[in-house]
């Protein structure tokens, strides 16, 4: 092939070229050129690479060490037979997969650290959870993370308020806002129309909270309705996204150690932001193998 090859070829057959690429290659034709670099590390280039890879599980052994692995036949769970695309240590204290988006991580490290990485280049930003020096412990209630934000709630030991910490990546430093109204359940944000969600109480009503993370302000609509007749005990929910949907997740049990009847009930909303459209999608009984991993 002539040197000048790719010289000449138009920028559009270019960017579909390294489009078809698997994601290990990109960090390396990012030292290519400059051409290249910038190109890959575009955000439109991004986007659309991450749109066409295939899915991939991320996997934080108890050894200390996070593996991605592309999963090619999701038929397989013998995760032992896939060659992980990358894999790394953590060099301190054991870290725990809070969030992702985009391909990105946020990994909590110890106590009072964050990670924000992408686990295919090994880039990673560290943050100290944010500090308040009127209480020596640091109870997390939520966390989040979407477009460019890192969104910490945590609880005032001296007062029991909630106070709402924004991070934006790239200015070096947390940002509080005041009087969160909800209670919230130790959650994991899931980003979805430009809103972080969690599910939150308020009474003794499921609600779920929505951070706006442009405007930074917080709204909230109503959890999907009781289902599990008989079951009275909500045991355990969370909420997720996928397809650029609201997923919402409910154990339900007829006594507090999940004796008797149990199931999961799985329920998506279809229009966001109506509280009418959420749909039941799944009911799963569950037996007793499964109970322990609830």
């Amino acid at each position: 092939m002539e040197p000048d090859f790719f010289k000449n070829l138009p920028p559009e057959i270019i960017t579909e070229i390294l489009l078809r690429l698997p994601v290990v290659s990109i960090p390396i034709s990012e030292c290519v050129c400059k051409r290249w670099l910038h190109l890959l590390e575009s955000d439109a280039f991004v986007k659309s690479h991450f749109a066409r890879s295939a899915p991939a599980l991320v996997v934080v052994e108890d050894s200390n060490q996070l593996k991605v692995l592309e999963l090619k036949l999701l038929l397989n769970l013998d995760l032992e037979s896939y060659n992980p695309l990358t894999q790394y240590d953590f060099p301190y204290q054991r870290g725990r997969i809070r969030n992702c988006f985009n391909g990105f991580l946020v990994i909590r490290v110890g106590f009072d650290k964050l990670w924000v990485c992408n686990p295919i280049t090994r880039e990673v930003i560290k943050l100290d959870l944010p500090a308040d020096p009127q209480q020596s412990t640091l109870e997390v209630s939520a966390l989040g993370f979407g477009a460019s934000e890192v969104v910490c709630i945590k609880r005032r030991s001296y007062d029991d308020k909630l106070d709402c910490h924004v991070y934006t990546l790239g200015t070096g430093s947390w940002r509080r806002l005041e009087g969160i109204p909800y209670n919230y359940h130790n959650g994991e944000g899931a980003f979805v129309n430009g809103n972080l969600h969690w599910i939150a109480t308020i009474g003794e009503e499921s609600w779920i909270s929505c951070f706006d993370v442009e405007t930074e302000c917080f709204s909230f609509f109503k959890a999907p309705p009781y289902h599990a007749q008989g079951l009275p005990l909500i045991r355990v929910t969370s909420i997720s996204a996928l397809n650029g949907c609201l997923w919402f997740c409910k154990v339900a049990s007829e006594y507090v150690n999940y004796g008797g009847g149990c199931e999961l009930t799985i329920w998506i909303m279809k229009e966001y932001g109506v509280d009418e459209s959420w749909s039941l999608e799944y009911v799963i009984p569950i037996d007793d193998g499964l109970r322990g991993d609830l």
